[in-house]
């Protein structure tokens, strides 16, 4: 579980940087796809208890 968890927390910081990173380009297509998918991984991190 330990590596489900540490995998997930590491992909919402990239999710994270990548929308920042669309935002500080005022890409906001590419800011509304990784804040979609940011979206789900806090969604799936919050069914299993992750945080």
């Amino acid at each position: 579980m330990n590596e489900f968890r540490d995998n997930l927390l590491a992909r919402i910081e990239q999710a994270e940087e990548a929308v920042r990173q669309a935002v500080e380009r005022q890409d906001t297509y590419t800011a509304e796809v990784h804040g979609a998918d940011l979206a789900n991984l806090r969604r799936l991190a919050a069914e299993h208890g992750v945080g």
